[in-house]
């Protein structure tokens, strides 16, 4: 869905500078990762990695073998990677998430405008030793 991965790139762009009110797309890589820079114009060592939407063949193949045909189950039908060069932009990026998530508003389930959010469901921390 192409209109929650831009509003992801806001989000990464935001915390790219430091300010917060983000930065610029400074380029796309060729393996298709978006580069930002901060407000002065520096590469902000931030970037965002688009994956590709669940295909639809895919998405009831799990929701019928792997989750008993719970829709609520199926939580991961658009991706992306976000790539940052230390762990301060990763605390950024996971409390912008959290504040932006159905979690962070309390509950809320929809923005002032109608718009439903998105809820965070599974974090993978791959710096925790005991991940796997």
């Amino acid at each position: 869905n192409e209109p929650f991965l831009d509003m992801i790139a806001s989000l990464v762009a935001g915390i790219g500078s430091t300010d917060g009110r983000g930065g610029n797309q400074i380029g796309r890589t060729r393996s298709g990762t978006e580069e930002f820079s901060g407000e002065s114009g520096e590469r902000a060592g931030i970037a965002l990695k688009r994956g590709p939407i669940k295909k639809p063949a895919r998405a009831l193949q799990k929701l019928v073998r792997l989750y008993g045909r719970d829709v609520a189950m199926l939580t991961d039908l658009v991706r992306c990677t976000v790539l940052a060069e230390d762990l301060r932009q990763v605390e950024a990026l996971m409390a912008t998430l959290e504040a932006r998530s159905v979690v962070g508003l309390a509950g809320a389930a929809n923005t002032s405008d109608g718009e439903e959010m998105f809820r965070i469901t599974a974090i993978k921390n791959r710096f925790d030793e005991s991940y796997d």
